[in-house]
């Protein structure tokens, strides 16, 4: 089996055809103390491709940034910002998109735990619990679809 490589929106042809739009005017930006050793930050490097419909994210790393898009509609939700350190990055913000026609959730805290589930779930390959109203499974659903299942884009495979 061949090393996966990065996700590079440049030569990604699955989704909407400008993946590299910015993140709007409209945003918030929420502090992190997050620390990732090198082995870490070398799977958080790699991104995350979406291979279906049901794969609700799109991931890719560029400079110390994790870009999180909508695989759908290519909308730009989240920009984590790491800080290199000697033994690997540290987590130190996230920008978040507030542009109500592009992203209506306007809780920081629940965005400051997708932030970190999606890390740890889809890049790290780490269980962790959803964020969201687990009584609102298709609320659920729509933010992080088949991972919900322990399902990951790479590999198709339960948990």
């Amino acid at each position: 089996m061949e090393p996966r490589q990065p996700a590079n929106p440049a030569e990604w042809t699955g989704g909407p055809s400008d993946w590299e739009r910015p993140l709007p005017q409209e945003r918030t930006t929420i502090s992190f103390d997050r620390p990732f050793n090198e082995e870490e930050m070398a799977l958080v490097r790699l991104g995350s491709i979406p291979q279906q419909m049901e794969d609700k994210w799109f991931l890719y790393f560029t400079d110390n940034q994790l870009f999180f898009l909508r695989s759908w509609t290519g909308y730009c939700v989240y920009v984590a910002h790491f800080s290199q350190t000697d033994d690997g990055a540290l987590l130190v913000t996230a920008d978040i998109n507030r542009d109500p026609d592009q992203y209506t959730e306007t809780d920081d805290a629940f965005d400051a735990q997708m932030v970190l589930y999606l890390i740890d779930v889809l890049l790290l390959d780490r269980a962790g619990d959803i964020p969201g109203d687990p009584d609102n499974p298709l609320k659920i659903w729509s933010s992080v679809g088949r991972l919900m299942l322990g399902q990951r884009p790479d590999d198709g495979s339960d948990r």
